[in-house]
């Protein structure tokens, strides 16, 4: 450790930590386990050398007081890792199964034209984007009488922004399948050239909205949906939260409505308060129909 690293507070004491942790975990519900501690001295003191900081004391004093300030560290602490189709099973079992299920209900008579999703840790938007290109190409590519609204939110102002322009690299669009690549993206020219932007035929199916799923407030949501992702998010959760949270999505998913969790989570429909959710696929949930469509 060199002088300038002690200078610039990277010696958190135990106490400090505590008070970050409880402080994280009050307002954002993110859980801060004693492992995480080098994680947080590594991210702060970048923060801590903007601010002209000495110490994490000084820093923590800040904290308390600055409006947003909070919001910075969130940021810091949280690794924002996504790319487009990822987890691919998710997608293909959209496509092929559940949109078809969709339709069905519709021919029958017993949903309407309009399908809702929600991408629910959206990040920098390749989530909400891709699930749009499947929802397009599907329900709207063949002037199908439907309509598409998608709910993409995060707890992050920096990712939201991002997300919002619809604006990436080839690098980052690199895991999309070709035909949705050539479909739904403008390739820049001259000085934008090997940039790549989401055209807005996909781009305005989604609502960007900043949302905090462990807020005592309610959810700012009107209608239910049919789809909400969550994927790579109870990771930063304990089992509490994490129930808390999908009695959120329980009360927001229609009967037979599908969540779909990251790689390493799942639920444990065997637990009191879960038996209305049932394990499908690999990390894909399906709601209980009940007697919605008899």
């Amino acid at each position: 450790m060199s002088p300038n690293d002690k200078a610039h507070g990277s010696e958190l004491s135990q106490e400090e930590f505590e008070f970050i942790r409880k402080m994280v975990y009050d307002n954002i519900g993110v859980n801060l386990t004693q492992s995480k501690k080098a994680l947080v001295v590594s991210r702060l003191k970048k923060r801590l050398r903007e601010l002209n900081f000495t110490s994490f004391k000084d820093y923590l004093s800040y904290l308390e007081k600055a409006e947003n300030e909070l919001d910075i560290v969130f940021n810091l602490i949280t690794t924002n890792v996504t790319k487009f189709f990822r987890e691919p099973h998710h997608f293909k079992y959209l496509y092929y199964n559940y949109f078809d299920y969709l339709q069905e209900l519709r021919q029958q008579g017993k949903i309407s034209n309009t399908i809702r999703a929600w991408s629910s840790g959206c990040s920098t938007g390749e989530e909400p984007y891709t699930l749009g290109m499947f929802l397009h190409y599907y329900f709207l590519n063949n002037r199908r009488d439907w309509k598409v609204k998608i709910l993409a939110s995060d707890i992050n102002l920096e990712v939201l922004a991002k997300a919002k322009k619809g604006v990436y690299t080839k690098d980052e669009v690199a895991g999309l399948p070709s035909p949705l690549l050539k479909r739904y993206f403008k390739l820049g020219t001259g000085p934008n050239k090997g940039i790549l932007k989401v055209k807005d035929e996909v781009k305005n199916l989604i609502t960007f909205k900043r949302i905090n799923l462990v807020g005592e407030e309610e959810y700012p949501i009107k209608e239910p949906f049919h789809i909400i992702f969550c994927r790579n998010v109870f990771i930063y959760f304990d089992k509490e939260t994490q129930n808390r949270i999908l009695k959120n999505f329980d009360k927001h998913l229609v009967p037979g409505g599908l969540l779909c969790l990251g790689h390493s989570e799942s639920i444990n429909t065997r637990e009191p308060g879960n038996e209305n959710w049932h394990l499908i696929k690999h990390t894909i949930y399906q709601k209980d129909p009940g007697n919605e469509y008899e």
